[in-house]
């Protein structure tokens, strides 16, 4: 398990809105540097400093993901974890948190958060 911040559904889902627009527009930043990029040799001192912008927007777009408590994961991806063993996901372009993944399965066992409760146990009937 992480050291980051434990998460309900509803207080991750409270962060997406603003992870949706952070992460828009540092994604069109890098988009814009990059084309940039394709313009100058690899090598030269202005490819050297555009990379230089490139990953300075990636590192601070992941600091401020750190800084709300979630996790980044991969480019554009958070991940909030659940204190349950799974960790709810997010990534670029999705409008709600709808997924998760457990601890050991990273992104590739990305499921619909509609399968978490189908492999909950049941309730105790007391």
């Amino acid at each position: 398990m992480s050291g980051a911040k434990i998460f309900t559904y509803e207080e991750a889902q409270e962060l997406i809105e603003t992870l949706q627009e952070r992460t828009a527009f540092v994604h069109a930043r890098v988009d814009a540097l990059r084309a940039q990029l394709r313009k100058y040799p690899h090598g030269s001192p202005k490819a050297a400093k555009l990379n230089e912008w490139v990953n300075t927007a990636i590192t601070q777009w992941a600091d401020e993901v750190i800084a709300l408590g979630a996790l980044p994961k991969g480019l554009w991806t958070v991940d909030f974890d659940s204190g349950e063993g799974y960790y709810y996901c997010w990534t670029l372009n999705e409008e709600e948190l709808a997924y998760f993944h457990l601890y050991e399965e990273g992104f590739a066992g990305r499921r619909p958060l509609t399968e978490l409760h189908k492999h909950a146990s049941p309730p105790l009937l007391v």
